[in-house]
C-alpha cells in the first residue's frame, strides 16, 4: 500500500530516478540491534537514510537518563537538524532491531544538493516535517499530563499498526520503563496512567499487547476483543 505523502519520507517525495541516484551516491551500512547510527556529542557528518528497519532518536542527560524523542522508519533520515554545518549531534540515533541505512557524508550531500534541485527541495520538506514533529513534542511535554502523553503515544503507535484478525488494533507489549523514556515520565507514573486509560475504556492491556480502542468500540460493549480470542 502506498503511503500518504506528508513530507516525511524522502523517497516518497523524489522521483524514481533521483532515488536511484541517491543509492549511487550513498554508502550502504548495516546496524545491529541497539547499535548507534549517530552518538550524541559526536561530530556530525551528513545524514543516514533508513532503507530497512526502525531507528529511535533519543536525548541522554548527564545523569544517565534518556528520553525517546521519536522513532523513524524506512524513508526517514537521521543526522539533523544541521545537515551541512560542522557541529556536534544534539541527540543520538539508535537501531531498534536490524537496520540498513544509506549514508551521505557532508561532501556527498553538498554536491547532491547543489547539482539536483529536486533532492534539495525534498530534503527541505523533510526537515520541515522533523521540525514540526519536535515542536509538537515540546508542546506535549510542557502542556499535557502523563496520562495524556501516554494516550497520544499509543494512538500514534496504533496509527501505524496493522489491525488483528478480529479487527482490533494492537500495539506490541512495551515495558513500562521504555514507555517512561518515550514520554518523559517515571515508570510508576506510566503504570498509573495505563490503569487510568484502561479504566476509561481507551485501552485493554493484554499479556502480550495493548488494544487501542477506537471511540466507536468504546461505546459498543459487544465489540470486546477479549471475547473474540
Amino acid at each position: 500500500m502506498a503511503r500518504h505523502n506528508d513530507g516525511r519520507h524522502l523517497f516518497d517525495i523524489v522521483a524514481p530516478e533521483v532515488k536511484a541516484e541517491t543509492f549511487q551516491r550513498g554508502v550502504k551500512r548495516e546496524y545491529e540491534n541497539a547499535e548507534y547510527l549517530i552518538r550524541q556529542g559526536d561530530k556530525a557528518n551528513g545524514i543516514h537514510i533508513i532503507t530497512s528497519g526502525i531507528v529511535e532518536s533519543l536525548y541522554e542527560t548527564e545523569m544517565g537518563r534518556s528520553l525517546i524523542l521519536a522513532t523513524w522508519e524506512v524513508g526517514d533520515f537521521v543526522g539533523g537538524p544541521y545537515v551541512f554545518g560542522d557541529h556536534q549531534h544534539a541527540w543520538a540515533a539508535r537501531a531498534l532491531g536490524t537496520v540498513e541505512a544509506l549514508h551521505l557524508d557532508h561532501d556527498s550531500l553538498r554536491a547532491f544538493v547543489s547539482e539536483r534541485s529536486p533532492f534539495a527541495l525534498a530534503l527541505i520538506e523533510c526537515l520541515g516535517f522533523k521540525g514540526d514533529r519536535y515542536s509538537k513534542l515540546a508542546q506535549t511535554l510542557a502542556t499535557h499530563t502523563t496520562t495524556e502523553r501516554l494516550a497520544l503515544l499509543l494512538s500514534e503507535l496504533a496509527r501505524n499498526a496493522t489491525p488483528s484478525v478480529d479487527g482490533f488494533v494492537r500495539v506490541g507489549a512495551i515495558k513500562q520503563a521504555k514507555l517512561a523514556h518515550m514520554i518523559g515520565a517515571t515508570r510508576q507514573a506510566v503504570g498509573i496512567a495505563l490503569q487510568k486509560l484502561e479504566e476509561s475504556g481507551a485501552i485493554i492491556v493484554e499479556p502480550t499487547s495493548i488494544v487501542v480502542l477506537a471511540p466507536d468500540d468504546r461505546k459498543n460493549p459487544s465489540r470486546d476483543p477479549v471475547s473474540t480470542k
